[in-house]
């Protein structure tokens, strides 16, 4: 095995905590037979959201005899310092290289991240292609939405596994438990049924067969769920604890493919979702919890699941996110339930802009339902609402435009144009097994020309926000959508070039693709193109399990302006469900009292009372030198609401606990003597506070001591820096430092982009002195940043003054 130490480049790049450990509930286990990695194909903020993952995380690490880890693609920066160094990619928790673990799965959550793949297996050491791999390379495994159409993929993966995992992934670790060869195994993973495994499949694939898509039928009753969540340190993209109340959807949008991905509905019974969330924020500390599903307000028991966490939870301390809610299904009592848990405004999809289109995509939302939601939540004193529409749909005409722009005009008059109106226009992409996967994607020019159409209608109006996807990127998404093998080609070449990080718009450049389309002889347009049912196409040796008749009866009915019921009210016959797996609905009922399991929120504070402050002292050492001062706070304050401790929180919209942070302690500088004060409803002595934080304890983070404050808090007005000279380095330090006394001042300007400053560094910089081999400064806070004066003081480069040990010993007080 190798172990990988990317602690000294850390201080080199942005955001290192994006590389770190030290998450709070991380399994950390030690390595077993039957090692696995799950790989996010994008960064740490954006993978450490995404729930699939850490669920098949907690599975594998449930196993005996099984470990898994996790990786998460780094950013640019740090790539390029991994490729000049032959630093491998590696296991967030191990630091073990990928190419020592036997599995490495990646999840494919959007064709945009197609780039970051290869990236992902380059940076691990592994070849590209599976056809390059040796025994001793680990099996590559595919899985997620997108790998619903593997040939883009095909000649880069050793597995792709189709369907919900969680029974799954078990499937597969006992198959790498029973045999030790490569060979062994993807032979034995070609038997599942879910499971295609190219090198053999594509030679030997038996007349009918069909890879079928897995499906968790005993989700509703669900005991493979990810808990304790993980905590990040990083702000992520999702920044809760989640719970999944419902799989699936009815509705049946016709160009979704979660809808028809996910199918059929599972709920689950809203007294585990309460006692799941209730364990999670009492463990962790968490200030939100969300809800999630495709469509939540479909949900059968979802007023019975508000009133209890509205009865379970301390709504000042955590507030209860409900994303994916239907307007029609809105009334008085769920938008005030939303609001006491600290929703403050409505999100709605209307997609198309007339009732017409949205017959024809199946989205069953009439314009009077929009507003009448709308007018719900103004009623009830919400002031944003977010607008969520699809161009270039099908059978789409001027006409559908304007209805968009009348449609916002509507919702902006009804709010008396002081609501807050943001709205997002979304390119129409065709998908795999949707009705709408035969249809044309609109040529870029024409897409385009309808998004600024409705923004310039909006310029005026400061309230109303318009933003558009970029198209090239649409584009780029519909071509490996419905791509066929001929795409692998197309994203190694463009990967060669340079394309990565396709989704995000500082990184995306779409003349990598034009060139390597060049090149492949490949014209894009053909993937766009409208296909007549029937056709082959290159998924069709994928099962799903809705029947394509359905599908085609869908087409049909989306070219007759007709819709479809939800299968919650009539059966559509779309195939999915038979003995084994089947609609499972959850019916409400009366809960007397609080569920089991639950938190009683604490008694109400009033303002008036008795308030103890105390200063709390607490060491950050070790890799949380790399933590930056927000995500320390944010992390502080979860801690200090995990807490077993009467704290005083504000009693704003958004309540955090009443506390004063000491000085920012700059990144990459670890410190003996940082602070907090706080405030307590009751008085506690130094062991009981440090008790009562034992909880959320985490490595390299110490409590010290406290003490009452009683007076006003002093505020240093200096520090006390320590730095740790190797011997080879001494001479030179020495040198500077007698330059630096000698000088009657030493100026030092400080640029950023709005405006610059100017110091004299003698001002700031007081005494010095040598503790055996540890240069020992004292110096204000009044001035440029910390390795600015180390810059000048020591006349190091930066790679040599990073990799310095750096602590602060101490504060200067007034006297």
């Amino acid at each position: 095995m190798r172990a990988v130490n990317i602690e000294p480049w850390l201080p080199l790049v942005r955001k290192p905590s994006r590389y770190i450990d030290h998450e709070i509930n991380a399994a950390r286990k030690p390595w077993q037979k039957v090692n696995f990695c799950f790989a996010f194909p994008d960064v740490y903020e954006v993978g450490i959201s995404h729930l699939g993952l850490k669920i098949l995380y907690s599975i594998i690490n449930a196993l005996p005899d099984c470990m898994a880890d996790r990786c998460y693609l780094p950013w640019t920066d740090m790539i390029a310092i991994m490729r000049e160094r032959g630093i491998p990619l590696f296991g967030l928790e191990s630091r073990i290289a990928l190419q020592d673990f036997d599995a490495i799965g990646i999840t494919l959550q959007s064709e945009l991240t197609f780039t970051n793949v290869l990236e992902t297996i380059s940076l691990s050491g592994v070849p590209i292609l599976w056809s390059e791999r040796g025994e001793d390379d680990p099996l590559i495994i595919a899985g997620g939405p997108c790998a619903t159409n593997p040939l883009p993929l095909g000649d880069f993966f050793d597995v792709f596994f189709v369907g919900e995992a969680e029974e799954g992934i078990s499937e597969i670790a006992g198959i790498m438990l029973d045999t030790r060869l490569r060979s062994e195994r993807l032979a034995r993973m070609a038997e599942l049924e879910s499971c295609y495994v190219p090198a053999l499949h594509n030679q030997f694939i038996p007349q009918g067969w069909r890879v079928k898509s897995r499906k968790y039928a005993g989700f509703s009753s669900n005991q493979l769920i990810h808990q304790p969540q993980l905590l990040p340190w990083q702000l992520a993209t999702h920044n809760r604890c989640v719970a999944e109340i419902m799989r699936g959807c009815s509705r049946g949008c016709r160009f979704c493919h979660a809808g028809y991905f996910y199918r059929p509905v599972r709920e689950r019974p809203p007294g585990e979702i309460v006692r799941q969330l209730c364990d999670e924020i009492r463990l962790s500390g968490w200030d939100e919890a969300g809800l999630l599903s495709l469509s939540s307000s479909d949900y059968g028991c979802l007023k019975e699941l508000l009133n209890n966490l509205l009865s379970s939870l301390d709504t000042n301390k955590t507030h209860v996110s409900l994303p994916s809610l239907r307007v029609d299904s809105l009334d008085d009592e769920i938008v005030d339930l939303m609001r006491k848990l600290g929703r403050e405004g409505l999100t709605i999809a209307p997609e198309a802009g007339s009732e017409r289109l949205r017959r024809v995509i199946n989205k069953n939302l009439s314009e009077e339902q929009i507003l009448a939601g709308v007018q719900t939540a103004l009623d009830l004193g919400w002031q944003k609402v977010k607008l969520y529409f699809m161009v270039g749909l099908p059978h789409e005409t001027e006409e559908d435009i304007e209805g968009i722009i009348d449609l916002i005009n509507k919702i902006n008059n009804l709010g008396k144009r002081r609501l807050q109106i943001n709205v997002t226009l979304s390119p129409f992409v065709p998908k795999p097994f949707t009705p709408f996967q035969w249809a044309a994607m609109l040529p870029a020019d024409m897409l385009l020309q309808r998004c600024v159409k409705v923004k310039q209608a909006f310029y005026r109006a400061r309230s109303i926000k318009i933003k558009y996807h970029d198209i090239e990127n649409s584009i780029l998404e519909a071509v490996f959508s419905r791509g066929d093998q001929r795409c692998a080609e197309l994203l190694k070449l463009a990967w060669q070039k340079g394309a990565l990080f396709d989704g995000w718009h500082e990184c995306f450049n779409f003349s990598f693709w034009r060139e390597a389309a060049a090149e492949c002889g490949l014209d894009l347009n053909q993937y766009l193109r409208e296909k007549q049912p029937g056709t082959s196409l290159p998924w069709d040796f994928v099962d799903l399990g809705v029947c394509a008749e359905f599908l085609k009866a869908e087409w049909d009915k989306a070219c007759r302006e007709e819709s479809t019921p939800d299968c919650r009210e009539l059966c559509s016959a779309c195939g999915i469900c038979d003995d084994a797996l089947h609609t499972d609905i959850i019916q409400p009922s009366p809960v007397a009292g609080r569920l089991i399991g639950a938190v009683p929120p604490p008694r109400p504070r009033a303002v008036q009372q008795r308030q103890f402050r105390y200063r709390i002292y607490y060491s950050k050492s070790g890799v949380l030198r790399f933590i930056s001062h927000l995500d320390w706070m944010r992390m502080l304050f979860r801690l200090i609401g995990q807490a077993s401790l009467q704290t005083v929180f504000t009693q704003g919209f958004s309540p955090h606990p009443k506390a004063s942070l000491c000085p920012p302690l700059p990144l990459g500088v670890e410190s003996v003597c940082e602070y907090v004060d706080l405030s307590f409803y009751q008085a506690y002595t130094a062991d009981e506070i440090k008790a009562g934080f034992s909880g959320g304890m985490i490595p390299e983070f110490q409590i010290l001591g406290c003490e009452p404050l009683t007076a006003k808090a002093p505020i240093p007005w200096g520090e006390r820096v320590g730095i740790l000279i190797p011997e080879r380095h001494r001479q030179l330090t020495d040198k500077s430092l007698a330059e630096f006394s000698a000088l009657s001042s030493r100026m030092f300007t400080k640029s950023t982009e709005k405006r610059s400053k100017t110091y004299d560094l003698k001002q700031i910089v007081g005494k010095w002195h040598w503790n055996e081999d540890q240069l020992q400064i004292e110096k204000s806070l009044a001035s440029p940043s910390l390795y600015d004066v180390l810059t000048v003081l020591l006349g190091m480069g930066a790679e040599d003054l990073y990799a310095l040990r750096v602590s602060r010993e101490g504060w200067i007080f007034p006297s």
